[in-house]
């Protein structure tokens, strides 16, 4: 698979940037010194198949493909930000399932396969920021989908509603009427075993009946409201009899 992805790579980087990138309007150079030397140590010239030039004074480093890469190379220890592609082979999907989860989890996961269930393994057993299968960088352009990492590759997400709520507290608020503190005493010390069972069956009612928080809601209402109608009958009963 390396043998045939290269080549495809390669002749995809000379279409974009011709046999010299260097003097290529569309390539882009390291932004400052500092980054153009950090990159610079990363590449490791004995195992650079393609590309591997660069220029101190333009702060450019060509397209470059790496083999035989392992995973104590300086290149597998951080994020590269640059133009460098490392190859590490493995021999089954199972196996390159267990590499990226020996690993920090990545702001971006990239599938490229024509398998829709070996995409859906690959997603269902990794966990990621984003990922996106067989393109890159699409799933960071609407600005409806959340873009942001998950563990150390960062936390919150961000674009449209999303960007608001990263920056939020969603704060709970709730108003009891006075009047509720006589329908639910039975919560308050002391205890017996009779009004832990009874709270013990409401709270399984609320589970049970009304998994929704809406309707847990309007239920409490209704039973409020017949409650306070009954003690208000009964009120008014007793001041006829008198």
């Amino acid at each position: 698979t390396e043998n045939r992805l290269i080549p495809e790579i390669v002749k995809a980087w000379r279409q974009f940037y011709t046999d010299n990138p260097l003097n290529s309007e569309s390539y882009c150079h390291i932004i400052n010194n500092r980054h153009f030397e950090r990159i610079t140590k990363l590449i490791n010239q004995d195992k650079v198949v393609y590309g591997g030039q660069i220029d101190s004074n333009e702060n450019y480093i060509s397209p470059t493909i790496m083999t035989n890469v392992t995973e104590n190379d300086n290149i597998m220890q951080e994020e590269i930000f640059g133009p460098l592609l490392p190859f590490i082979t493995v021999n089954n999907e199972e196996d390159a399932i267990k590499f990226i989860n020996n690993r920090d989890k990545p702001l971006a996961l990239y599938v490229f396969s024509s398998k829709k269930n070996l995409a859906k393994q690959i997603i269902d057993s990794t966990s990621a920021g984003s990922t996106c299968v067989n393109d890159v960088i699409f799933q960071v352009a609407p600005p409806s989908l959340p873009f942001g990492g998950v563990g150390s590759s960062g936390l919150g997400a961000y674009h449209g509603k999303y960007s608001f709520d990263s920056f939020s507290h969603h704060r709970t608020v709730v108003y009891a009427p006075n009047w509720t503190e006589f329908l639910i005493s039975k919560r308050n010390p002391p205890y017996n075993p009779k009004v832990v069972a009874f709270m013990e069956r409401l709270t399984q009612i609320n589970r049970r009946w009304f998994p929704i928080p809406q309707f847990r809601c309007w239920f409490w209402l209704l039973i409020g409201l017949i409650l306070a109608m009954l003690i208000y009958n009964i009120t008014c009963g007793m001041k006829e009899d008198k």
